[in-house]
């Protein structure tokens, strides 16, 4: 695993329990906070709400092809038995 010895990967579940305690306190206030700069028509704060109330727009992104020429998948060679002979005896040398 990467990262740090002892904090790679996931945060136990206690730091998160500890957390959400320590803001639990705080929640009327950001509500509070967050109401206000609803009504006072700034962006952000309504972008926030929306992502929170019904998640983050799926990020699409369009894909153009133009060429009108087929892209092979992959390139096959035909080598004579002679010549593979050939290779390979230089391959041995």
């Amino acid at each position: 695993m990467a990262g740090l010895i002892g904090r790679s990967g996931r945060r136990p579940q206690e730091e998160n329990v500890a957390l959400i305690q320590k803001l639990t306190p705080l929640d009327d206030i950001a509500f509070e906070m967050l109401k206000k700069g609803i009504e006072e028509n700034k962006f952000p704060y309504l972008k926030l709400y929306f992502q929170y109330k019904y998640g983050r727009p799926r990020e699409m992104k369009e894909i153009n092809v133009t060429s009108n020429q087929e892209q092979p998948l992959f390139n096959l060679v035909f080598t004579s038995t002679e010549e593979m002979d050939a290779e390979h005896k230089e391959l041995k040398n």
